[in-house]
């Protein structure tokens, strides 16, 4: 009997572990490898650098900006040295988007690029957002809007009434980076 009582202890902790150890890749953890990663460019902004255009705004509105709780914006761009390094990585953010968790919302196709739009959460309580857009000749970004219980319909009334913190120094690199794009 005690025999039995050790292996099925070790049995359920085995079990345990390999439940607790998720082996497929994650985007968190995808996206804190490649901060360290000198060819890319990342940037955390808080919440709090969006603002109401309005002080006169309704509840609602109020409501759905309080579910934002930070983006994160992570980019590779592409020149002449790293285009084996782009192909991969890009092969990786698109192998971790295929994960079932990850429904698709969107996808465009822009001629040298594309871009999709997919969520975690159910379609009315979605916890994050992940805006993942390449271009074959500029590079690649993926932007994750995390939140909680975030409604997509109320978002996109929200966008209509926000302005970025313009004195925000993460703003300001954000810019930069954006032109360089261009």
């Amino acid at each position: 009997m005690r025999k039995f009582l050790k292996i099925s202890g070790l049995v359920i902790a085995v079990a345990l572990i390999t439940i607790a150890c998720d082996t497929n890749p994650s985007l968190q953890k995808y996206y804190v490898d490649s901060k360290e990663n000198s060819e890319f460019i990342s940037i955390d902004l808080p919440s709090s650098i969006l603002q109401l255009k309005d002080t006169e705004v309704s509840d609602d509105v109020k409501k759905t900006l309080e579910t934002i709780k930070k983006v994160n914006f992570l980019a590779l761009q592409l020149n002449e040295t790293n285009k084996e390094l782009y192909n991969s990585e890009k092969e990786k953010v698109k192998i971790i988007l295929k994960n079932p968790k990850y429904k698709q919302l969107m996808r465009m196709n822009l001629g040298n690029g594309n871009v999709s739009v997919n969520y975690l959460g159910e379609e009315d309580a979605i916890d994050e957002v992940v805006i993942f857009g390449s271009d074959s000749e500029k590079g690649f970004a993926v932007v994750r809007v995390i939140g909680e219980k975030m409604n997509p319909a109320d978002i996109l009334k929200l966008t209509q009434e926000l302005k970025m913190d313009e004195d925000s120094g993460q703003l300001k690199q954000l810019e930069g980076l954006l032109s360089s794009l261009k």
